[in-house]
């Protein structure tokens, strides 16, 4: 191959020392020039220089990392969630191949369209001959639940993903189709946006198709496809959850294309109709975009041991209440067996040749195909039918397991497919180690969604995504193993016009502000990312205590019963052993098993229950709370190597200001109705809990109360500079009581989170029909009568009088019961969904 420099000496020096590692490489021409369409990307590259693009890199690392772009395989319970890399060089593509591309793409999703049509009612395809029942009956992603209900489901076919790669001759080759949950339109957004962010001279001057037009057309297609037409249609995303490998996902296109986000308990069926549960009660939904694979939809008629479906799905589905995009039963089309039988059907239904091909594949239940097979056994490579399968090169296998994969095969062979190896085409991919360019095999996974011709139209077309997710990785590599992802850039004649995300309006616009459609969910994991939030919050505060007082303290003084209160405070066992260096050690490293993730009640388990419920309302947090809660996911991830108590003090003071850091940015940019109340509701609960047990521990049950815990009590509560600037004396109880207990204008008192609480209960939605106070109303007015009849004149002389003493015990007490109460009463009010009892309900309303 010619070397390239002949071209642009700049260009040039950016190349150096790159090989392509496949037969044919996107980047050169079989001539060894670079590629016409390539040129202006890689000279707007090189005037960067090697310094400036590798900050480039970095910055669009730093990018991902902030905006919480994560990828989980599995439920995330340690908080160790990945983020890939990037590649600052796009996977470009010419307007000419993207003309021959867009156009096999359509084809291919009419086809399927056409085939789950038949597949679904007539079945002519199978009494045809065209298809071997076997193939179809035999797969478990054909659902006989939802035979003949297609029509019902919606217009068939909405959203399609398709993996292709490409091949030795620079040919696309098609390796699946993702119809069930198709992921990664929203990766391909974010890393747009990140690439714009990181490179913006690169990603104005280029002549670069939007994606923004895709989205708005797939939106536009789930508002046509509701069955009853309304000003606003109910149209929700369906996620597994948190857990979910794609949540990031999900959560971002539902908050992009302005759609609910919910889980399985925020939907119910009711007469077979889909209901949201939200805090005003139930509300219709319309239109449901899943990401949840069919058999997990619906555990009354599908698996049984679904935890993430919603019973009575199916049977909606099939009434036509709700539309389903795509609609259940869609998995069949993602049989690896049809591959084969695709070109003969595309003549049958469209009357046209399959413009993208896939491998050549061999379904085994075909006896003239097992025989193919069996003769180039060794040459091929194999995956079973089941979905997710992986396949298994036949020649990367010894002896032994290529003789049990055989047996397998020919003791069920409608089981296995077999596909003829691909090589790959490569890709220049930015290696930061070296600080230069690499060839790589690659995949891509691109997009088609369904749109009506024109607006308001009943005929339906379908539009390819002008870009895509592309991933480093060998032919069929699943997206999940690859380290490295590139953003797909389609290359248009002329520069493209910018597109807003935020979508013209097409119709009036109902203004909301209460929040009364919130679901009931998110309510719930507000209200606990608040307790969580502010537990981390306390318990920071108490373990910086216990490292400061210890720090400060002589040796002989380890035993010292303030550091015995802290221990107790913290539910840590007290170290039994000798006085000295030793004792220090050992006093040290309990402190320590805080910042480790293994202890019950440590640093990082709090912030990994809050962080749960961060994800779990993703789509209802800024962007600069998010970089937040990413910069205390880092910090927390690296508590564990903490090496010594000023270490760890420093640590626990930055969890302190981050914290503060993020309920400040949501009080400040979150709208201040229902989902922000619970949110702090739960705080101050949780706030008002642990101020009470520390004053509690302090003042009545202290081993030696006096000035050492009076100072720790106001260096938790951040109260010593508004004590000194009020009292202007020495440390007393009555200050303290008076400060922390019955000051009302101050936020670290109890008086003030009652009252505060009082105020954000009464604001809550509260049942229909009854004149009577709510339970959680209840208990908070008991909790505030209380502190406002206590005795202040008994309680004065706490320290040295035993019956003022048992008085306080006794108001704290009486404190606690209602304020321990008050959580539950909430979650059972807002957050149960019970049913209250027609009759109970005439009953409560009875004068």
């Amino acid at each position: 191959m010619a070397s390239p420099l002949d071209e642009d000496d700049a260009v040039a020096k950016l190349l150096a020392g790159y090989v392509p590692a496949g037969q044919y490489d996107v980047l050169f021409s079989d001539e060894g020039r670079v590629r016409e369409h390539w040129r202006g990307l890689l000279g707007e590259l090189a005037t960067l220089g090697e310094q400036g693009l590798a900050e480039r890199a970095d910055e669009v690392q730093r990018l991902l990392y902030e905006n919480g772009v994560t990828f989980n395989v599995h439920d995330d319970t340690h908080g160790r969630l990945r983020t890939w890399r990037v590649d600052p060089l796009p996977l470009a593509i010419s307007p000419a191949e993207w003309q021959e591309l867009e156009a096999g793409l359509i084809q291919r999703s009419r086809l399927l369209n056409a085939l789950l049509t038949d597949l679904y009612g007539p079945r002519r395809l199978i009494d045809e001959g065209y298809l071997p029942p076997e193939l179809v009956f035999g797969h478990p992603g054909f659902l006989l639940a939802c035979d003949q209900s297609l029509a019902t489901q919606g217009p068939g076919l909405v959203f399609h993903g398709i993996d292709l790669v490409r091949d030795a001759q620079g040919q696309w080759r098609v390796f699946g189709d993702r119809l069930q949950a198709p992921s990664g339109a929203g990766y391909a957004l974010e890393n747009r946006i990140i690439l714009a962010r990181a490179m913006p001279t690169l990603y104005r001057e280029a002549p670069l198709r939007r994606l923004a037009g895709f989205l708005e057309a797939e939106h536009m297609a789930l508002t046509t496809m509701a069955p009853v037409q309304r000003e606003q249609s109910n149209i929700v995303l369906l996620t597994p959850g948190p857990g979910s490998d794609s949540y990031f996902e999900h959560a971002y296109l539902a908050n992009y294309m302005n759609l609910s986000l919910v889980e399985s308990l925020d939907l119910v069926v009711r007469d077979g109709r889909v209901w949201m549960r939200t805090l005003g009660g139930l509300k219709p939904v319309d239109v449901i975009l899943r990401r949840l694979e069919d058999a997990w939809c619906d555990p009354l008629e599908l698996r049984s041991d679904s935890v993430i479906g919603v019973p009575g799905l199916v049977q909606a589905a099939r009434s036509g209440h709700v539309a389903m995009a795509n609609p259940l039963g869609v998995g069949v089309l993602e049989h690896p067996g049809l591959a084969p039988y695709l070109p003969a059907l595309c003549q049958r239904l469209l009357g046209e040749p399959l413009r993208l091909q896939a491998p050549e594949s061999w379904w085994c239940g075909d006896p003239a195909s097992l025989t193919q097979v069996l003769a180039q056994f060794e040459r091929l490579t194999l995956r079973t039918i089941d979905p997710g399968a992986l396949p298994v090169a036949v020649a990367e296998l010894n002896d032994r397991q290529a003789g049990a994969l055989r047996d397998k095969l020919l003791a069920h062979p409608e089981r296995y497919v077999a596909l003829r190896p691909v090589a790959s085409a490569s890709a220049p991919v930015y290696d930061d180690e070296q600080r230069r360019f690499v060839s790589r095999p690659f995949n891509l996974r691109m997009f088609v969604t369904r749109e009506a011709a024109e607006r308001d139209s009943n005929e339906w077309g379908y539009r390819a995504m002008p870009g895509g997710l592309a991933w480093v990785g060998a032919p069929g590599l699943p997206s999940l193993r690859s380290e490295v992802v590139k953003d797909v850039w389609v290359l248009a004649e002329t520069p493209q016009p910018h597109i807003s995300q935020l979508r013209q309006a097409t119709g009036p616009i109902v203004v909301t502000r209460d929040g009364v459609d919130l679901p009931s969910r998110v309510a719930d994991s507000l209200f606990w990312l608040g307790r969580y939030g502010e537990r981390l919050d306390v318990r920071s505060r108490l373990l910086r205590e216990g490292l400061l007082r210890l720090l400060e303290q002589e040796q002989d003084e380890y035993a010292d019963s303030t550091l015995i209160d802290l221990f107790e405070a913290l539910e840590l066992e007290m170290p039994e052993v000798a006085q000295g260096e030793r004792r220090f050690l050992e006093l040290r490293a309990a402190l320590l098993t805080l910042l480790s993730d293994e202890a019950v009640g440590s640093l990082p388990r709090c912030f990994q229950q809050m962080l749960r419920n961060c994800r779990a309302v993703r789509d209802h947090l800024g962007d600069d709370s998010w970089r937040v809660i990413n910069h205390l996911r880092r910090h927390t991830a690296a508590l564990p190597k903490v090496p010594s108590a000023s270490a760890g003090r420093r640590a626990c003071e930055e969890n302190i200001t981050q914290l503060a850091a993020f309920f400040g940015l949501c009080n400040e940019t979150m709208p201040h109705h229902y989902g922000w109340r619970f949110m702090d509701i739960g705080r101050f609960i949780e706030r008002a809990l642990g101020t009470l047990e520390l004053l509690r521990r302090v003042l009545t049950d202290a081993h030696e109360p006096g000035i050492p815990l009076w100072e720790v009590v106001l260096a938790t509560t951040d109260n010593f500079t508004a004590y000194r600037r009020r009292y202007r004396s020495e440390l007393h109880p009555t200050a303290i009581l008076d400060l922390l207990l019955f000051d009302e204008g101050n936020p670290r008192s109890v008086g003030y989170m009652l009252r505060r609480l009082g105020q954000q209960i009464e604001r809550l939605p509260q049942p229909a029909g009854t004149p009577y106070r709510s339970r959680e109303q209840r208990l908070i007015l008991q909790a505030t009568s209380t502190l406002q009849l206590a005795d202040i004149a008994l309680l004065s002389d706490v320290h040295a009088s035993e019956p003022a003493r048992e008085a306080l015990s006794t108001l704290f007490a009486d404190l606690l019961e209602p304020l321990e109460q008050l959580s539950d009463a909430i979650s059972h009010t807002h957050f149960s969904h019970a049913e209250t009892p027609r009759q109970l309900l005439r009953m409560q309303v009875q004068p």
